[in-house]
């Protein structure tokens, strides 16, 4: 958006807006057209297409196709199966509140909607920082693919290849999987989209699902390439989800338009609302649409909603409730091929669009496939004996439509074969490097997809790390247009196809057509080379071979040269007398290959004008902005007359010429900043195209304040209402049987009413689905358009109207002023508009600005306010003499001024004089540095830090695990659990101490062998020792049960033995001396908890009692071996001990000697015994008093008792 230049800004729709209420309150809303599903099987689905034909195609209007849910598959298309079937799926979620993707799994973002959705309300509808997600544009199952294609009708769904009925004229035999025998393929006929005749390599997958809720929306846009879009809501949530949950019904807001406005839409964006529509980055308000000078038809898009969408029409959606899924595509057709080469690829040229539907390609190969089932036909036409099927093959509806679309893709593969014709030269045929096509080969600049021809830097070559090279290719519209790589020339030239193969084909297609034409005519297509000769234009590569010829080459390893500086004014000198000395000009020196521009009388490059016959040379740059003209029409023209020779030249010299009428620009251009996705080696060297059209807008009187329409507004209006007056009609491009009705009265379909009989003989449409009542007029009445025309105006009328009344006055209910800002403002017609920050380096990125207010004009002093000043005839004569220029700038002066007088009083001055100016202006502010440090300092109250800290509205979070977390401590934090080391029940031999030795001071006595052990989360603790053992060390009480004794206890669980087993039960032996000793001397802590606030000698005592109550049960478990594990003691105790500096003895055995600890499966045994006998007897629920309590986790039989206080999986057993 250029400086000074306001744009409309993003105003949310509540929550509980009323539709209806909406829709029958504004004259320019109307509902959409709906039938029902039903009707297609009634009427056939010959009649549907031929309703999709005119309403939607050539009528340009959008149509409803409602009650698909009642025959899709309940059980498929739900959240539910989506969540089962691809939750692990990770896919990229746009946030449309910061412009950012986020990649979340499908699972997790489905489990979150319901939290999404309930975040907002009619109060905080409007917060910015609130979370908008967007699943959008993620592929659609393969299982939906194949229930739809069971649902919807062939002729409209995803890349059908044939629209013929099987068995049909020139169908065939194929082998039948399904049954003995061969079956009958469809017969002869269109293909329903024409993106199935490319290879399956070259096709764009564009089947898409859309998921959504409350707050997502799409700005508003046009389908890509002009082709038809198709969107079918498959699932919508209810009033209760399957889980129980309440949700708020989903629903989707559709705005739409019709195809014939497209180009008043596309200046109501750029000249209203401050935006262009081809950017696809503004979603607008009720009220812009309110107040647009267009009809527009609002849908409201249930569950079974199937929406077709007419090509180039633009359109927005705002998605509603808790959930919406729906998926979509779109379809290529003929007339959708020739909106693309006409207009739709020029626009997404402009603004460095992606194409990713190929449309040349298409071209190409839908003519090389029909072209064979062309010859299919004649074959049968020959060997056919019966005569009723000759005459079926030769008059049938859907072959000659065959033949006639075959004529219309055969006229536009002329087309791209002239736009690549160089003039012949054997030397240069021998220079064009031949590049097999892939269809992968797209333009640097502009992204176009590239067909054929194009031109490559030699010097701007970049080798990758993988072995390949990027290489710079731009395409020969581009070229043409001044857009090229910082050599400027220099380039060579690629061709993908072998010329001679191309034009062998354009002729083996163009005998066809004369064979089913039935001979040559006066509209028969003519030979390739006839069709050079009759070009009144230059080829578009030859203009670009001459533009190699005339543009210079720059290095690009040098930098670039200064540009000069301009002397348009005579230099001023101040002597030392005081005196000031004026120096004339000297007079320009034209160097060799410079002549000047006619508009700025400045000397540039001849490379860079257009020059006419009469010797007067104009700038690119000028003619595209002040007279829509852009640099291919000046170069592909041999005889191009200037705007000096058309008498149209709007220059500030030619004003003043007699005769001469300036030019008016006829749109509005904000400017197109590619810089964002054109190729980093990429510069413009003819036109800037980022520069708007402003300047030469007003110079032409047409800069009209907010809220008035401006010419170029009421210009387009009158072109499409007369491209709307002529109706949708069959030409000769299309065939209708004889005798056959058509869904056509009076040359037009009154579609415009719901509740109308639209279809007399067609697809009549349910007067219960509509709810406006018919605006049909009588034929004896003159009909009124909405600008207050009829069919009787003249030109005469036109000139002199009145400016019409086209905004509607919006309710205030629609627009809260409290929650817009200081940074906005309002224009009568309830727009927000916001202006862009003058101090931001990017002019593309809209900020605030002060509001602008338009203030009447104040009464002189001592006259009486209520009395309104009459027009005396005087005043009349003196304003139709006035200069309108000087009156619109007389006008523009006193509108900045009060709007500057209004800023001062708000203290806001100098933000609105930058925004207003253009300029950046930094203000300064000098603070005393003791004053300043002294409010650094100081520590902020508890009500600046509420006022300070910002609520947290991030509700989702990606779930995709992040390569680094495993790195990264922030990303993953560790915790850390200390183990204290048991020498006695280690797994690992200890080096134990020699006999007789001590240790080396006092302080190795109390030394304990400890580590450290990282734990993940508190989780994995949770999930395999049970919940309370993740927080035992934060309470001070016994802990209880492990979970699968507690399960066994409370559930009577039959899989869990409640004693050991003979097999696993130790044998008892007599009780020995040191066992007695054992028993009759209990520990006081057994059974009570352990007390964490002792410090000190209460500390050192407790940890002395627990260390003594592990030597007991450790000695006990010895005591209670088997026989034979004595033996093996007793042979293990012989051996020498050593010792080991690094692992010392617990604290449990200070001053005892070092014991080797028995074999682990039979200690296990032992262990287990323990715990048969600590089982408690009490109820459910008590704790045990267990010699474990306290002691250290030990896994028995393959399960685990966990310790109070310890996290470690240290373990006796294996």
């Amino acid at each position: 958006m250029p400086p000074g230049r306001r744009s409309a800004a993003f105003d949310p729709i509540a929550p509980n807006l009323d539709l209806d209420a909406l829709v029958q309150q504004t004259p320019n809303f109307e509902y959409v057209t709906r039938i029902s599903c039903d009707m297609i099987e009634t009427q056939g689905f010959e009649t549907f297409e031929k309703l999709v034909l005119l309403h939607v195609l050539i009528g340009g209007k959008p149509l409803v196709i409602e009650g698909f849910h009642k025959r899709l598959d309940e059980w498929t298309f739900t959240s539910t199966w989506l969540q089962d079937n691809y939750g692990k799926e990770f896919e990229q979620a746009r946030d449309l509140s910061k412009q950012s993707n986020m990649t979340v799994s499908i699972g997790h973002y489905l489990s979150n909607m319901n939290k999404l959705t309930n975040q907002w309300n009619r109060h905080n509808y409007r917060d910015r920082d609130r979370q908008r997600l967007y699943l959008k544009d993620i592929d659609c199952p393969q299982v939906w693919h194949d229930k739809l294609k069971e649902v919807v009708p062939p002729s409209i769904f995803y890349l059908n290849d044939s629209t013929g009925d099987f068995g049909g004229p020139g169908s065939v035999d194929e082998p039948n999987p399904h049954a003995p025998g061969p079956r009958k393929t469809r017969g002869v006929a269109r293909a329903g989209d024409l993106m199935s005749c490319l290879p399956q390599a070259m096709r764009a997958q564009n089947l898409m699902c859309y998921i959504g809720h409350e707050g997502t929306y799409t700005p508003a846009h046009r389908e890509m390439c002009a082709s038809l879009g198709q969107n079918l809501m498959v699932e919508a949530s209810g009033t209760v989800d399957l889980d129980g949950k309440p949700t708020k019904p989903g629903s989707s807001i559709w705005f739409m338009t019709e195809s014939k406005d497209r180009h008043l839409v596309s200046e109501y964006w750029l000249s209203t609302l401050g935006h262009d529509i081809e950017v696809e980055a503004h979603f607008a308000q009720i009220n812009a649409w309110k107040s647009a000078p267009f009809t527009t038809y609002i849908v409201e898009q249930k569950l079974g909603d199937f929406v077709l969408i007419p090509p180039l029409a633009p359109h927005q959606v705002w998605n509603r409730g808790t959930r919406t899924m729906k998926v979509a595509w779109n379809r290529t057709t003929v007339e959708t091929l020739e909106l693309a080469l006409d207009e739709a690829l020029p626009r997404a040229r402009m603004v460095g669009r992606d194409e990713q539907y190929k449309n040349k390609a298409i071209v190409y190969f839908t003519l090389s496939r029909y072209s064979e089932l062309l010859i299919l036909v004649d074959r049968q036409k020959n060997s056919v004996a019966d005569n009723q099927l000759m005459l079926d093959l030769k008059y049938s509806p859907k072959i000659r439509q065959f033949h006639k679309d075959f004529r219309r893709l055969f006229s536009l593969y002329t087309r791209m074969l002239l736009a690549e014709t160089l003039p012949h030269n054997p030397r240069d045929d021998k220079k064009i490097q031949y590049l097999p096509f892939d269809s992968n080969v797209t333009c640097s600049f502009c992204r176009c997809n590239i067909f054929n021809r194009f031109l490559t830097c030699p010097s701007c070559i970049i080798p990758l790390d993988n072995g390949e090279e990027d290489t710079y290719d731009i395409c020969l519209e581009c070229y043409a247009m001044g857009r090229s790589c910082k050599c400027i020339s220099g380039y060579k030239w690629v061709e993908q196809f072998k010329w001679q193969e191309l034009t062998e084909k354009h002729e083996r297609w163009r005998q066809q057509i004369v064979a089913f034409e039935g001979g040559l005519t006066e509209k028969s297509a003519l030979p390739l080379h006839m069709e050079q000769q009759y070009m009144k234009k230059i080829s578009l590569a030859a203009v670009c071979q001459e533009q190699l010829r005339l543009r210079p080459w720059n290095d690009p390893s040098k930098p670039p040269p200064e540009p000069k500086m301009r002397k348009d004014a005579d230099e001023s000198q101040v002597n030392a007398d005081g005196t000031v000395t004026v120096k004339k000009r000297k007079p320009q020196v034209i160097e060799k290959g410079h002549m000047k521009n006619h508009v700025s009388n400045y000397p540039e490059p001849i490379w860079k004008l257009g020059v006419c016959k009469c010797g007067r040379a104009y700038s690119y740059g000028n003619l595209f902005r002040a007279f829509d003209t852009m640099p291919l029409t000046v170069m592909e023209n041999p005889d191009w007359q200037c705007p000096h020779c058309l008498k149209i030249c709007s220059c500030g010299k030619c004003r003043k010429v007699a005769g001469m009428q300036p030019f008016e620009p006829t749109g509005t251009v904000l400017g197109y900043d590619t810089r964002r996705v054109a190729d980093l080696r990429s510069t413009e060297s003819l036109v800037d195209f980022k520069q708007s059209n402003f300047e030469w807008v007003k110079k032409a009187g047409d800069d009209m304040p907010a809220g008035e329409e401006t010419r170029r507004l009421s210009r387009r209006f009158d072109e499409a209402e007369a491209a709307k007056s002529q109706g949708p009609a069959l030409d000769d491009t299309y065939y209708v049987n004889e005798g056959e009705d058509t869904p056509i009265t009076n040359g037009h379909v009154e579609a415009t009413s719901p509740t109308a009989e639209t279809y007399q003989d067609g697809i009549p449409i349910d007067p219960l689905l509509g709810g406006l009542p018919s605006t049909g007029t009588s034929n004896d009445q003159p009909v009124q358009t909405h600008h207050g025309l009829t069919d009787d105006t003249t030109m005469h009328d036109i000139e002199n109207r009145e400016p019409p009344h086209l905004f509607v006055t919006p309710s205030a209910v629609m627009l809260d002023q409290r929650h817009l800002g200081g940074g906005f403002t309002t224009d009568a017609n309830g727009i927000v508009f916001q202006y862009p920050d003058p101090t931001d380096p990017d002019p593309t990125v809209p900020q605030y600005a002060p509001p602008q207010v338009e203030q009447r004009s104040q009464p002189p002093k001592g006259a009486d306010p209520s009395k309104k000043r009459k027009r005396s005839d005087r005043d009349q004569v003196q304003s139709d003499m006035l200069d309108p220029n000087a009156a619109n700038e007389q006008y523009h002066k006193a509108q900045v001024k009060r709007t500057l007088a209004e800023a001062r009083r708000n203290d806001r001055y100098i933000i609105a004089e930058a925004a207003m100016s253009g300029k950046s202006l930094s203000v300064k502010l000098v603070v005393d540095k003791t004053k300043l440090a002294h409010v650094v300092n100081q520590p902020p109250t508890q009500e600046t830090q509420s006022t300070v800290r910002k609520p947290n509205n991030v509700i989702l979070q990606s779930d995709y695990p992040s390569p680094s977390s495993k790195i990264n401590p922030l990303n993953n934090p560790m915790k850390r659990a200390r183990i204290e080391q048991d020498d006695e029940f280690s797994t690992r031999r200890n080096r134990r101490r020699k006999s007789g030795q001590r240790p080396n001071s006092t302080d190795e006595l109390h030394k304990k062998s400890t580590k450290y052990m990282a734990i993940s989360s508190e989780s994995e603790i949770e999930e395999e020792f049970g919940a309370d053992s993740a927080h035992a060390e934060n309470q001070a009480r016994p802990r209880g049960l492990p979970a699968y004794l507690a399960r066994k206890n409370d559930m009577g669980d039959s899989e869990i033995p409640k004693e050991l087993t003979s097999e696993l039960r130790p044998s008892r032996r007599k009780s020995t001396l040191l066992e007695s000793a054992v028993t009759s001397r209990p520990s006081p802590n057994i059974g009570r908890p352990r007390d964490t606030s002792k410090r000190g000698e209460e500390a050192v005592g407790d940890a002395t009692s627990v260390a003594e109550e592990n030597r007991r049960a450790k000695l006990r478990a010895q005591q209670w071996d088997h026989d034979d594990s004595d033996e093996d003691e007793s042979a293990e105790d012989e051996e020498e001990p050593e010792t080991s500096p690094k692992k010392q003895s617990n604290g449990a055995d200070k001053g005892t000697p070092a014991r080797k600890p028995p074999n682990l499966p039979r200690l296990q045994n032992s262990a287990s015994s323990v715990l048969s006998k600590a089982k408690p007897k009490s109820t459910p629920g008590t704790v045990p008093v267990s010699i474990f309590s306290k002691g250290k986790k030990i896994r028995v039989a393959g399960k685990s008792i966990l310790s109070k206080g310890k996290a470690s999986r240290h373990s006796l057993g294996v």
